[in-house]
């Protein structure tokens, strides 16, 4: 069943399947940093935008913090509602069987892009610049995740490499060791990638976009990390124009100037949404290729309810495994669909 899907979704939106996909997060990120008149000084995100792209994406529309967030970007759900993911902390999570996995707080297991992948023989990562990250391994790992339903049984553990890094230069090492170690294995791979330099800067010293302010340094910091790493990528035989590129954001911030807790503010709500598949193609804008799936909201509104949705942080993850020739994740409600497109429908062309 889920290779007629996977067959499916390839099939609607002509999407050419790659070897390997890094979900990038990039914790805090403004868009307006990515606009044409600021990207001199951040060359790796400019490369990154030469593929399909938008400055107007949202983040789920009841909350505006990162675990939150994360978590629908890894399970294609929101947070509210009898259908969505349910996890509300902001903080390390405590052990599981006192309330420290998705299930406990859901009622029920939540499957993710992870155990797609894994039930697959896919290579999975999630490689963190915060510990709360520990969320994740605790839901998805040995103890807690779910049987392997698909061929071989690869395991009970979703997420077969977990590192938490104290640095951004280090969650980049490790996201190419783990790519390397993926082709050494003869296997494809899927790992969520975060970078926390930004909304660190943030909370310390505000979301001041103003040159030369901590919150672009860091910016600029993270742009210098991607850009070595996309260096070492294309210097790699095995991985140049096989590893594709998913960055987004799990909120803005500003509101109140140190933090972006304010799930009405536009410039927390409001992020990018980045799709570069290996190779520099003309840059799309996603809300334009997908005008009958996807419609861009007014400015100061993230609706909960809209149809056609807008593009949200939690397309992220069917839109990986569609990347990679697999299906939607069981019970996901975001790009459940894998509807997204990253390519110009035919006969047609975007600048």
């Amino acid at each position: 069943m889920l290779v007629l899907a996977a067959v499916a979704a390839l099939t609607a939106l002509s999407f050419k399947p790659i070897d390997h996909v890094l979900v990038v997060s990039v914790d805090g990120l403004r868009p307006e940093l990515l606009e044409s008149n600021r990207l001199a000084g951040l060359p790796a995100f400019a490369r990154l935008l030469r593929g399909a792209h938008t400055l107007d994406a949202r983040c789920d529309p009841s909350n505006t913090t990162t675990l939150p967030n994360h978590v629908g970007m890894v399970t294609g759900r929101l947070f509210a509602g009898p259908s969505g993911h349910g996890w509300l902390g902001n903080t390390d999570p405590p052990k599981p069987g006192a309330g420290g996995t998705i299930e406990e707080m859901h009622g029920s297991y939540v499957p993710s892009a992870f155990d797609v992948a894994s039930d697959n023989g896919v290579a999975t990562a999630v490689i963190a610049g915060k510990t709360k990250f520990a969320l994740l391994k605790q839901s998805f790992g040995e103890a807690a995740g779910a049987p392997d339903r698909i061929g071989e049984d690869d395991g009970r553990d979703k997420i077969g490499v977990f590192r938490v890094c104290g640095s951004d230069s280090a969650v980049a090492v490790e996201a190419l060791r783990f790519l390397r170690s993926s082709v050494r294995d003869h296997r494809r791979s899927l790992a969520l990638v975060h970078f926390a330099a930004t909304d660190a800067a943030g909370h310390g010293h505000s979301w001041d976009l103003r040159e030369g302010s901590q919150y672009t340094k860091a910016a600029r910091s993270i742009d210098r990390i991607l850009e070595a790493l996309l260096l070492a990528i294309e210097s790699d035989s095995a991985l140049r124009g096989k590893v594709a590129v998913v960055l987004t954001s799990d909120h803005g911030g500003g509101d109140p100037p140190s933090t972006h807790t304010t799930v009405t503010a536009p410039i927390n709500f409001t992020i990018p949404f980045i799709v570069w598949r290996g190779t520099d193609e003309t840059p799309r804008d996603m809300y334009e290729i997908n005008a009958t799936t996807r419609a861009r909201p007014p400015r100061d509104q993230n609706p909960a309810a809209a149809e056609p949705p807008p593009i949200r942080n939690a397309d992220a993850g069917n839109l990986a495994l569609g990347l990679l020739g697999l299906g939607a994740i069981e019970g996901s409600t975001v790009n459940a669909r894998q509807d997204l497109s990253v390519e110009s429908p035919r006969g047609t062309s975007t600048p």
